[in-house]
């Protein structure tokens, strides 16, 4: 070893003894000052914590209150024309049973401007033949073959390649359609 990193090596290691000789040397009181201290700081932090752990959770509160009256909302507005109209043409139903259904199907526009906006994607169309497919059909019965061709009795819905609701499907059509 050269001059100078003897000379560094022993300034080192005189520092070392000096910090481990002042920890060495402690009197009980000082340490027992330091523990006391160290829980005193961990308390404080624990609080800190815990404070920081309410404030977060009210403002995660507070948010999803917020989205719900957010999507009630925009839910209401884009089904506001079918829900205002609706009780009365229930009523007019009643009054009138021979009234044409062309006249009602208007009102169902804003269900397909919603399920549009929200990215959800019809599964079939009502009376269409399509091929049996078990993952996005439901069949009227359970011996069904996948391929076989079959009539939607009532459409599905999917989000992208989520499944919602599968179509209802079946190997006749409704009496009504013939």
């Amino acid at each position: 070893m050269d001059d100078n990193n003897l000379f560094w090596f022993g300034l080192v290691l005189w520092l070392v003894i000096i910090l481990l000789g002042f920890s060495f040397f402690r009197s009980p009181k000082d340490v027992e000052d330091s523990g006391i201290n160290d829980r005193i700081t961990a308390s404080r932090e624990i609080e800190e914590l815990r404070q920081e752990c309410l404030r977060l959770r009210e403002q995660l509160q507070q948010q999803s209150r917020q989205l719900t009256v957010d999507f009630q909302s925009t839910t209401f507005s884009q089904l506001q024309t079918l829900l205002t109209n609706y009780p009365s043409v229930r009523q007019m139903v009643k009054a009138k049973p021979d009234l044409p259904a062309k006249n009602i199907i208007s009102l169902f526009i804003p269900l397909d401007n919603m399920l549009k906006s929200w990215g959800y994607e019809p599964i079939g169309s009502p009376w269409e033949q399509v091929p049996y497919n078990p993952q996005l059909h439901q069949g009227d019965t359970d011996d069904m073959r996948e391929g076989e061709l079959v009539y939607v009795r009532f459409v599905g819905y999917r989000d992208g390649s989520r499944i919602l609701s599968p179509a209802k499907v079946s190997r006749t059509l409704p009496i009504a359609s013939k």
